[in-house]
């Protein structure tokens, strides 16, 4: 006989039997919760994901259909098997999240000071970048887009003083650019909250009085984006300070209108992708102080339940890729929970609570819905190589004897015989073996400086012509 605590005993016969019922009923749990996200439709589309298909664009017939998460597959080298779905999912989403993709888009409220000519590609790339001066900033940004055979659209917001040099080289570069008047938030955002002196997080945009800088620009995408009718393939959101492009962003990915997955998040180094074995060169998300401390005076502790994704990858906000279906869902949940923020308490409010962790929070809630549309994508893989955390970290230091953050860290970098970065768990002949997008270049600025005087030809000409399509439809 077994005794269990204070409780009568129970017989081995009996506990098996209720172990076998208790096993039971969790993979009966599981089931059911892949079954719905196997059986979900995404927006304007009649076609309904079959349960063979994997997670992200494989085939692979022999995962677990209770599989959320495979940070053993992608260790193994089988990067194609890795899934990193959200830990929760609610089927009832799904119509939350396309109501919200059907209400009106407003038009934009900031000044269109120049439309470019209509670029050979559908795709297009959309930040805010409203610095009083920003011409070494343009030409990483649109300068090594344009040299590296990005033809797309580049729409972006920028000050509304913004100096004439900047504006032919843009008009050149083919670049359609809105004026981003700050201003004075709405007092109903103000009262209570915390001051700050980052700008984008303390000031907002006219016409966006109810959305600090930080927050509105993703409106301001939603709106650029549905004014973009010819954007109809793929679009990334970005940062535009910290971002440089050494091949087009896009040009591995498929057609956008067959894509599988129209939205896609970027994975920051996480503990399974980094390729040095201190544990303190990457951090999970479940783990991260700053995640904590961002979102648990909002949400509270039950609901972010760090301990449930204390092994998942902090998704990076300021390099987020979609189809126009995909990008338009992505902008629409987040805009609209900024609002919710707005109307709760102060802890939900900027600058205590920011664009990038509550996105991850969304995310890992399955609030984005459509879960089997969505994909993540692993640090040193695909389009974007975000090096922040790679450059800058905190080490242990033999002199002081206790961790001191540093920057400009070199050890997780690759490079090919020609300087250029790669990604380092990708393989020589994939066409995202050179890392098209770095992001958070700045955390490396000891050593990337030198790295863009020695590869100025990545970003910048002698006496800068522009791009041809533009030159022939203005002739």
């Amino acid at each position: 006989m077994v005794s269990i605590g204070c409780r009568s005993p129970i017989s081995i016969n009996s506990l098996s039997r209720v172990l076998v019922v208790c096993i039971f009923l969790v993979s009966l749990q599981s089931f059911v919760l892949l079954s719905r996200l196997t059986s979900e439709r995404s927006p304007n589309s009649s076609e309904t994901v079959n349960n063979d298909d994997a997670n992200n664009n494989n085939n692979n017939n022999n995962m677990p259909t209770s599989t959320l998460f495979t940070p053993d597959e992608f260790r193994a080298g089988r990067i194609e098997n890795y899934i990193n779905l959200p830990t929760m999912y609610n089927p009832d989403r799904n119509n939350i999240v396309q109501e919200l993709m059907e209400q009106p888009v407003p038009e934009p409220t900031e000044i269109l000071l120049h439309k470019a000519p209509t670029p050979p590609s559908g795709n297009a790339i959309l930040g805010l970048a409203s610095y009083p001066k920003f011409k070494d900033g343009w030409m990483k940004l649109v300068g090594s887009l344009r040299t590296n055979g990005y033809e797309g659209h580049i729409i972006v917001g920028v000050h509304p003083e913004i100096p004439q040099d900047e504006r032919d080289y843009l008009d050149k570069m083919g670049v359609t650019y809105y004026a981003v008047e700050t201003v004075n938030c709405s007092e109903a955002i103000l009262s209570g909250v915390s001051q700050t002196g980052n700008r984008v997080r303390a000031k907002c945009s006219r016409g966006l009085e109810n959305l600090k800088l930080e927050w509105g620009r993703y409106e301001m995408a939603r709106r650029w984006l549905r004014a973009c009718d010819t954007c109809t393939g793929w679009s990334m959101v970005i940062d535009t300070r910290d971002i440089f492009f050494q091949q087009d962003p896009f040009a591995s990915l498929k057609d956008a209108d067959d894509a599988r997955q129209d939205l896609m998040f970027v994975e920051e180094v996480a503990q399974y992708t980094k390729t040095l074995p201190d544990e303190l060169r990457a951090i999970n998300i479940g783990a991260s102080g700053m995640y904590k401390y961002h979102t648990i005076p909002c949400y509270g502790q039950n609901q972010v339940a760090p301990q449930k994704i204390i092994d998942r990858p902090i998704l990076c906000s300021g390099t987020v890729i979609g189809n126009r279906n995909g990008i338009h869902r992505f902008l629409s949940v987040l805009v609209d929970e900024f609002h919710k923020h707005n109307g709760r308490s102060v802890e939900c409010m900027s600058p205590h609570t920011t664009d990038q962790w509550t996105m991850n929070y969304l995310y890992y809630r399955g609030d984005f819905g459509f879960p089997r549309q969505t994909k993540t994508l692993p640090w040193g893989t695909g389009p974007v190589l975000t090096v922040g955390k790679p450059c800058a970290t905190k080490l242990f230091s033999e002199v002081t004897k206790k961790l001191e953050h540093v920057h400009s860290l070199k050890d997780m970098m690759v490079f090919d015989a020609n300087g250029l970065i790669l990604n380092p768990h990708e393989k020589k002949g994939s066409p995202t073996f050179i890392a098209p997008t770095l992001h958070q270049w700045d955390r490396c600025h000891k050593w990337i400086n030198p790295w863009f005087r020695k590869h100025k030809n990545l970003f910048s000409q002698e006496n800068e012509p522009g791009v041809d399509w533009v030159r022939e439809k203005i002739s």
